[in-house]
């Protein structure tokens, strides 16, 4: 992801600037018949409970009580050079890590070719992660509930910078040009990755295939890296009948970058990351049911700060699986009910005698979704989520309610 602003300069009076933006595109794309422009609008009001952070459930602990304002604002661009010629861009203004509005980025950029019969194609630059199906939906209005699944959103004790430390970010905390380190997600949250990729309709509608040249491991979440890293993601779609989708993914690359402990390891390359995921959709009627499967195994030093040595290595993995489930309430046109079990669990730890290397946790979510017109859609949502050896029950509780103008 492209970062091309300073968020403590942007922090002042963005909106602004960016609504001016936004309509001269729109203005513009409006005279190119060849551009396609869509502009999206994320206004939150929230509340958590007092030991919730972003780190945990996406809601920063300095705004755990009442708050609303505007959390996310997308320009989306399709710029269509000929018939298999097309731009893809995405412009991202967000919170930074749920904290004030002010982080400017640019997710997607790319130049994507389309054999004339769109049963090949071939994508260059910045695009959205191919591994599993939550990855495509970036966009809020693509997402039932609000949050994302713990997959995606949960930071273990796997640093990037520093290796494996029990009890990172929460309980062990260590700075590195002022900020606390709080390990990595599974899957970088933002969903896009650097690299090529080659998409194969092998028969349409029914069977497909996409393989990626990537930046490196999923839970990488810059494109460009020191050093930089190399990596491979694939999904074989099948979807057997109308009402059956199911997917089947591979991910494997190399992800530990720099730091100012960096002389210890003797290779960076060496420590890497491997996903193996299914995911699946069934619709019937009003109900539908999704989820994905993922499991993670690391490759990651131990570090001895002591020593200032690397004390072990270690082949970590964890367990992720979340179902989703959404029904459309036939008396009330453009509504639904949505719920989410969420479930991660980690393995045991040579080193740290046998014990689970994370907290397992439970997750519970309830939602409701209304398009108010075709432009604006309201959602809800409330979560509750246990985390194994901690006494935080009720206390990372959250409730977010999302206003979405989309044009």
């Amino acid at each position: 992801m492209y970062s091309f602003v300073n968020p403590k300069k942007f922090k002042s009076s963005p909106l602004p600037l960016l609504i001016l933006f936004f309509m001269v595109i729109s203005s513009h794309a409006n005279a190119q018949r060849s551009m396609k422009i869509k502009i999206l609008a994320d206004m939150e009001l929230s509340n958590a409970g007092p030991d919730s952070h972003f780190f945990f459930n996406e809601i920063d602990k300095d705004f755990t009580q009442w708050r609303f304002g505007l959390s996310q604002l997308n320009l989306i661009t399709q710029i269509n050079i000929n018939k298999q010629v097309r731009i893809n861009a995405r412009v991202l203004a967000e919170r930074d890590h749920g904290r004030e509005f002010g982080r400017l980025v640019l997710p997607q950029l790319n130049l994507q070719y389309l054999s004339k019969d769109r049963k090949y194609g071939l994508t260059l630059g910045t695009f959205t992660n191919p591994f599993g199906s939550f990855n495509k939906h970036q966009l809020s209005t693509d997402r039932n509930l609000i949050g994302l699944p713990l997959a995606y959103s949960y930071y273990n004790n796997i640093s990037e910078k520093l290796g494996f430390i029990d009890g990172l970010g929460d309980i062990v905390k260590i700075p590195i040009k002022g900020d606390v380190q709080w390990g990595r997600t599974n899957l970088y949250y933002g969903g896009y990755t650097l690299g090529a990729m080659f998409s194969w309709a092998i028969k349409p509608s029914k069977i497909g295939l996409k393989v990626a040249l990537v930046n490196g491991a999923s839970n990488i979440q810059f494109p460009f890296t020191s050093p930089m890293h190399l990596g491979v993601v694939s999904r074989l779609k099948i979807q057997p009948t109308y009402f059956w989708e199911q997917g089947v993914s591979l991910s494997h690359g190399t992800f530990m970058q720099d730091s100012p402990i960096s002389d210890i390891f003797e290779n960076l390359r060496q420590y890497s990351q491997t996903l193996i995921g299914t995911d699946y959709k069934l619709g019937m009627g009003h109900l539908e049911f999704s989820g994905e499967v993922i499991f993670t195994a690391y490759k990651v030093p131990v570090v001895d700060f002591n020593e200032g040595a690397v004390k072990s290595v270690e082949n970590l993995n964890n367990l992720a699986l979340y179902l989703d489930a959404k029904y459309e309430l036939p008396f009330l046109q453009g509504s639904y009910i949505a719920y989410r079990i969420d479930h991660l669990r980690f393995s045991t730890i040579s080193d740290g005698l046998y014990e689970n290397w994370d907290n397992n946790i439970l997750r519970n979510s309830m939602g409701i979704g209304y398009n108010v017109t075709r432009n604006i859609i309201v959602r809800a949502s409330v979560s509750t989520q246990n985390v194994q050896n901690k006494d935080w029950g009720k206390s990372q509780r959250t409730f977010r309610l999302v206003l979405t103008a989309h044009y």
